[in-house]
């Protein structure tokens, strides 16, 4: 029987928790709100535990601490949407309560739990009630309520596994949202598998990953982003021999006399740098002056060029001199992404609803930007708090997110963008940009139910507006005339269609038709190419 639960034994519970989540994350995916494809929660944490789990794998350590340290940093990587950041934060929280402690008893596992919340509700700036939030503190003020010193760790993970089975089950009667659709919340679903996964190894039935599921991206990811330098890309991970003594500054300063392309990240006595070079020796010769690798990687870039790769980032150009502003977009669909460029964007991170990006993804996306000023376009709520992290990781350069929840929204930011303004003033001008550009989107619903007063049935299109649904129809066509009528009142002067994968310019052009015909005002069709939604239409 285990009393004290030491590093290895914290790494054990961690990696049947993820596995079991991992399991689980079709199902959660299913946890949607609203009845489109486009559930990620599951996705979304399942990528933020494999990065801890890809840490157990290498893993020799039995002190607590450590290890629960580095898997709390490993997660805040990989962390994926606000469900992934939200969980990555609850390890940290774990990390703090077991900060140079070598093992806990069932009062520090406790005080653990209590870490876990206090660090969760301080990521978000609203928390919201009816959440993973309500499901990790429900849980833990309930394990406050019985467990004592003499509590056993089986007795503590059952009770841990029912308070929040209960907590997960009462979220619709603290969200209306999810009362009206009759559907539990996704991200405190996530938690209770994690919760379940561990209750299981404590039990000796320890989850195993299922053949069935998909693999998850890694902490180093096996493309790269290819410029157009040759040479070799290089990326390592440093374990440094003194984190006190690491001056980062001036170890970059030194890196850009090697390497272009160069990104380098600190979190703790790990740094993880990437760079273009021809002489790949002398970077990792000089810094093994400073720590030891955990992990290289050093792919000739020469031979790569003329090769189809598939890229998460899309550069368009990169100046030689640095300018005063710079933008990374969050797009999807290959017809916006042309928009954007045309527009002049830095850096696209190809990345939408069903594929959040994690906060790595968008750290490497700042560091290829060349400016002092790097604004970010999350074009997505559930890319928000990805970002946030992201920013809050960089020291060189002053990053602006600028709170786009569409993708109709970052097009109208990056064309009122000026790379050569103050960054003050694109602020302001981009946030005041968003507010005077309203969304509409149409797509497939894929189950029966009922929101907002409007009956869904499975197989018809709905038209959604402000986070709400406010048509469904039997065509995705007469569902966007729906949509536009909802919207459309005496200041709108411009309607923008981009017509997704699934649509036609035919369908668009009978839709411009609609709207020339009942309003008096200007329509402009785009070919967006976009997943998922039949039409992104924007009312200017």
């Amino acid at each position: 029987m285990i009393k004290n639960i030491n590093g290895e034994t914290y790494g054990k519970l961690i990696l049947s928790g993820s596995n079991n989540l991992i399991n689980s994350k079709n199902k959660i995916d299913a946890l949607n709100v609203f009845p489109v494809p486009d559930g990620d929660t599951g996705t979304n944490m399942s990528s933020t535990v494999q990065a801890g789990v890809d840490y157990l794998k290498q893993n020799t350590s039995d002190n607590l601490s450590i290890v629960a340290s580095a898997i709390a940093k490993n997660m805040l990587f990989g962390a994926r949407g606000n469900s992934g950041v939200i969980l990555s934060q609850i390890f940290k929280g774990f990390a703090i309560a077991f900060e140079n402690k070598k093992e806990v008893d069932i009062l520090g596992l406790l005080e653990g739990f209590r870490q876990a919340t206090k660090k969760a509700y301080s990521s978000v700036l609203k928390p919201i009630e009816g959440t993973i939030l309500t499901v990790i503190r429900e849980t833990t003020e309930n394990l406050e309520k019985i467990v004592t010193k003499e509590t056993s760790l089986e007795e503590f993970f059952e009770h841990a596994v029912k308070f929040a089975r209960k907590a997960c089950d009462e979220t619709p009667n603290k969200l209306k949202v999810l009362r009206e659709v009759g559907v539990t919340d996704s991200g405190g679903e996530g938690l209770y598998a994690m919760i379940f996964g561990m209750n299981k190894f404590i039990h000796g039935e320890e989850v195993q990953i299922s053949n069935e599921v998909d693999e998850v991206d890694k902490f180093i990811s096996d493309s790269e982003v290819y410029d157009g330098e040759f040479g070799y890309c290089t990326e390592f991970i440093l374990e440094l021999n003194s984190e006190t003594e690491f001056d980062k500054v001036n170890f970059e300063k030194s890196l850009q006399r090697k390497a272009t392309s160069l990104v380098v990240v600190q979190d703790g006595e790990l740094v993880k740098v990437h760079g273009h070079t021809l002489r790949p020796g002398d970077l990792l010769n000089f810094a093994q002056k400073y720590g030891e690798f955990a992990k290289i990687k050093s792919e000739n870039m020469t031979k790569q060029a003329n090769e189809s790769r598939n890229k998460n980032v899309i550069l368009n150009g990169s100046p030689e001199e640095m300018n005063e502003c710079g933008i990374v977009s969050c797009n999807l669909g290959s017809g916006i992404i042309e928009r954007m460029n045309e527009f002049g964007v830095d850096a696209i991170i190809e990345s939408g609803q069903t594929q959040n990006p994690s906060a790595k993804d968008i750290i490497d996306a700042i560091n290829v930007v060349n400016a002092k000023n790097v604004f970010i376009l999350p074009n997505n709520s559930n890319i928000f708090l990805a970002a946030q992290q992201a920013a809050q990781t960089i020291k060189n350069k002053k990053v602006f997110i600028i709170p786009t929840k569409s993708q109709i929204q970052g097009i109208s930011a990056m064309i009122n963008f000026d790379k050569c303004a103050k960054a003050k003033d694109n602020e302001e001008i981009l946030n005041s940009a968003i507010k005077l550009v309203t969304t509409g989107e149409v797509t497939k619903a894929i189950r029966n139910t009922k929101l907002n007063g409007v009956k869904i049935k499975e197989g018809h299109f709905i038209g959604i507006s402000k986070s709400k649904i406010v048509s469904c129809e039997a065509s995705y066509v007469e569902a966007a005339k729906k949509l536009i009528a909802v919207n459309v009142n005496k200041n709108t002067e411009l309607i923008t269609i981009y017509y997704g994968n699934e649509a036609t310019k035919t369908d668009a052009l009978e839709l411009s038709e609609y709207i020339e015909s009942n309003y008096n005002v200007e329509v402009e069709i785009v070919d967006g190419n976009q997943p998922t939604y039949h039409f992104l239409i924007g009312f200017e």
